[in-house]
């Protein structure tokens, strides 16, 4: 007998199996900017693209079910291949009036600090002789808002060398792209003056006709990109000293106008974890779209209006304000939060760690890496204090607020 129609019916099989267990591909497109995407050899004659961005990309297509396939390429090239429905999509660029037409817009992708980097102390960029990567995201920002581009080139590196040359006054640039050009030892990073402009957040656009063809990728790709963007958005030390002599005044603010220890006690307390849990679970099933009947029975507590009203006075840095007990349960608030039991994140752990490091006060303050918040479409930092006195390594509760980082640090605070 001959066996082999059997087995090759069986390999056929099998290999039909592992093709359909594979997930489909999404192809994007991107261009150069370490450390976000860089062209990395990959084996003799392959191109690999790496990077910050690139991981964050790849890590939310992955939780979406689809792998991917990103390659380099100049930036025309890319729109028109999206436009034209060439390729799956393009990342990671500034939003684009002319591709909101034809394209999707995932939520962003990663954000960039964009700086002026100068080698005299004071200038003024709107008659500076400005340098800048031809077709990058800062080009096109730059034209968008009147201001006059001196001299394009095709490579930083020749940026930095215009600039110790005297040929330009000015190159605007990412931060980080900056440092790296002094990799390894960043020894010449210091040499120029940076002048803030502004938080770039970069998004991901999708071709119409992938977008058509799956139409609920864009809405599973954007609930998992927090989760890999976490720990890749950092605050520099300068930031951070600014950010915590800001939050430092806030929280006086808020202690000034609020007995905070008496909203703790008028707060509602649960004593048993298993019940904190329980309410959790409802709280989080309902919030943001419905408030359980605990989240309406705090908003209308005074505490949670005191912090409802000062907020109102700082609405343009303040996104929201949280005071919690010692076992990390809300009893005051300035608007519905996502979750009541905030024992279990950082926020709140930080801040403990901290005074059993021992830390007291406002020294105990903690500050998280910034993220983007898609309710308020916002990048923004969360930082939290203990309130009272401290008992067994525990402060008699914590407050916490939400702040919007571009705001917070601002132009002017941040030259």
């Amino acid at each position: 007998m001959d066996f082999r129609p059997v087995v090759l019916g069986v390999i056929g099989t099998a290999a039909l199996s592992v093709a359909h267990a594979r997930p489909p591909v999404l192809n994007l497109y991107t261009f150069a900017s370490s450390p976000y995407q860089i062209p990395a050899l990959a084996g003799p004659g392959n191109a690999k693209v790496v990077g910050e961005t690139v991981d964050t990309v790849t890590c939310a297509a992955r939780q979406a079910g689809w792998s991917t396939r990103v390659r380099i390429t100049p930036q025309n090239r890319a729109v028109h291949s999206l436009r034209r429905n060439l390729i799956d999509g393009y990342f990671a660029i500034d939003p684009s009036t002319e591709l909101d037409a034809t394209a999707k817009r995932s939520n962003p992708v990663t954000l960039e600090k964009w700086y002026f980097f100068t080698t005299e102390p004071d200038v003024v960029a709107e008659s500076a002789r400005i340098g800048v990567v031809d077709g990058s995201n800062e080009k096109a920002w730059l034209e968008d808002n009147g201001f006059d581009v001196f001299m394009s080139v095709s490579m930083p590196s020749q940026l930095l060398a215009l600039l110790k040359r005297g040929r330009i006054d000015a190159a605007l640039m990412d931060r980080r792209a900056m440092i790296e050009l002094h990799a390894p030892d960043r020894s010449g990073a210091g040499e120029l003056n940076a002048h803030f402009l502004r938080y770039a957040p970069l998004y991901m656009y999708l071709s119409e006709n992938f977008t058509a063809n799956n139409p609920d990728f864009l809405s599973t790709f954007n609930k998992f990109l927090p989760a890999c963007m976490e720990g890749q958005i950092t605050l520099s030390a300068d930031e951070e000293a600014r950010i915590k002599h800001l939050a430092e005044r806030l929280f006086r603010e808020i202690d000034g106008m609020l007995n905070l220890q008496q909203a703790i006690d008028a707060g509602p307390r649960m004593e048993n974890l298993t019940d904190v849990l329980t309410f959790d679970t409802m709280w989080q099933a309902l919030a943001p779209g419905q408030a359980p009947e605990l989240a309406k029975a705090i908003l209308e507590l005074p505490g949670s209006r005191a912090l409802f009203a000062w907020k109102l006075t700082h609405s343009d840095v303040v996104t929201e304000a949280l005071l919690t007990n010692n076992l990390g349960t809300l009893v005051a608030m300035s608007a519905l939060s996502s979750d009541y039991w905030q024992g279990d994140e950082p926020k709140f752990t930080r801040v403990i760690e901290n005074i059993r490091a021992g830390s007291t006060g406002l020294d105990a303050m903690a500050i998280s890496d910034i993220r983007y918040d898609a309710s308020t479409s916002r990048f923004q930092v969360t930082v939290s204090a203990p309130v009272g006195p401290v008992s067994e390594g525990m402060p008699k509760g914590m407050i916490a607020l939400g702040l919007d980082i571009e705001r917070a640090l601002g132009a002017r605070d941040t030259d």
